[in-house]
């Protein structure tokens, strides 16, 4: 009886075992291909000359699978992000019917590999600077990232630049080693990880992930057991950076617990804003400019904290107090005139919201002060209160955005008034 065997898809087949090009053939009479890079499922990724020009590219060939996607769009995708972390793509063309696209060959090893000894702070700030604008970039121009993490980032030698998985033309990996999204939502199922609508919050979180990683070297939950680290996604609270790193700024560490909140509308409203609050950060470890002052008058000690921490990231300008009782708040009213002042509508103690705005208005406080009153406010008292410097804000979802808009405002209408503080760095 004669043997059976297998069959073999030939040559240019996602699963065939034959390289869909031979080294030294030439594309398009301009690309000599080299080394095999990567497979993955829309094509294969190969080192290339471009002979006309003298440079490296990487080439991507597309499969001759029935249903093969186009490679426009992920031409497009890396295309669209004006940022050193997405590859500049040269062009595209057909080579015996199918699809190819050419794109810079970028060159280092996975930023995994950076992370062996700790970095130090001006080294840590960098980095996680240039992957928060990256994502600010990519977003700006409607372009999800996914996955962010050390095994999804090629660090590559010269001037520091970080290239994205998902914008390399699949040069570097676009999923970590599980191969998945690890954002709560998606880990629990709420959400689809393909949904437009929930793209900027999982990128959002996965900045919060690739901050813990590059202070510790290790991914928030990271675990040989795929299980136990989506569990650990899904509903284990995460670590803090000011309990591992006690050298970075402690607003940094509530930076980024904000990023890993496990309800995506209760992370931050943009990379954009992020990276304010970074440069604010940043510009103020190296800023001597005199700051606006800011006073909360807040007697919950942890909200307190959190607004305190909010508030130094609002601008690198931003001098930030606290108060636990109105008696204190109306003494560092006469001693340090600050400039902006936020005090709990439900303040309790001998000198209540109200009564610490009419003690100020008392003492003409009220001229030089802007006061905002956060929760909620009664309409009688709102009358009482209407020809004085008082704004009210809503405790609510919206409450830290909303916070962070009136700080930086109030940086910006004393730098146009000329009054002292208008001298601000960022």
């Amino acid at each position: 009886m004669a043997g059976t065997s297998s069959f073999s898809p030939p040559a240019g087949f996602r699963d065939s075992v034959h390289r869909p090009l031979a080294e030294g053939e030439v594309i398009a009479s301009t690309y000599q291909v080299r080394d095999e890079i990567a497979r993955t499922d829309d094509g294969a990724v190969f080192d290339a000359r471009d002979m006309l020009l003298d440079r490296a590219v990487a080439l991507k060939l597309a499969w001759r699978d029935a249903g093969n996607p186009s490679l426009i769009a992920e031409a497009r995708r890396c295309a669209a992000v004006r940022d050193p972390c997405a590859v500049q793509v040269h062009g595209m063309g057909t080579h015996n019917g199918l699809e190819f696209a050419v794109a810079e060959r970028v060159v280092g090893r996975l930023l995994k590999g950076e992370l062996g000894k700790p970095l130090t702070t001006d080294v840590y700030l960098d980095r996680l600077r240039t992957l928060v604008a990256a994502v600010a970039r990519a977003h700006e121009a409607g372009i999800a990232v996914g996955v962010i993490s050390g095994e999804t980032v090629l660090a590559c030698p010269d001037h520091g630049r970080l290239v994205l998985g998902r914008l390399s033309l699949s040069q570097v990996p676009a999923f970590g080693p599980h191969g998945q999204i690890v954002a709560p939502e998606v880990v629990t199922g709420a959400v689809d990880e393909s949904d437009p609508e929930a793209a900027e919050a999982i990128d959002l979180y996965g900045l919060g992930c690739i901050a813990i990683e590059l202070a510790t070297g290790e991914a928030p939950f990271a675990d040989d057991d795929p299980s136990r680290e989506l569990e650990g996604h899904a509903h284990q609270p995460p670590p803090r950076i000011a309990d591992l790193r006690s050298d970075l700024p402690g607003e940094l560490s509530d930076l980024v617990e904000w990023l890993l909140a496990k309800v995506p509308d209760m992370r931050p409203r943009s990379a954009a804003d992020v990276l304010a609050q970074l440069d604010a950060l940043i510009d103020r470890m190296g800023s001597g400019t005199r700051p606006l002052r800011v006073l909360i008058v807040d007697d919950d000690t942890a909200r307190a904290r959190w607004l305190w921490s909010l508030g130094r990231r609002a601008h690198s300008a931003a001098l930030v107090e606290t108060a636990s009782e109105g008696t204190d708040a109306a003494h560092k009213l006469n001693r340090d005139q600050p400039d902006l002042v936020f005090v709990d509508a439900k303040l309790r103690g001998v000198m209540n919201s109200l009564e610490l705005c009419m003690y100020a208005r008392g003492i003409d406080a009220l001229e030089t002060t802007d006061f905002v009153l956060i929760g909620d406010v009664s309409e009688k008292d709102r009358a009482l209160l209407a020809a004085s410097r008082v704004t009210f804000i809503a405790e609510d979802a919206q409450l830290a955005d909303a916070y962070l808009d009136r700080i930086r405002a109030g940086v910006i209408e004393r730098r146009r008034a000329g009054r002292p503080g208008s001298k601000v760095s960022g």
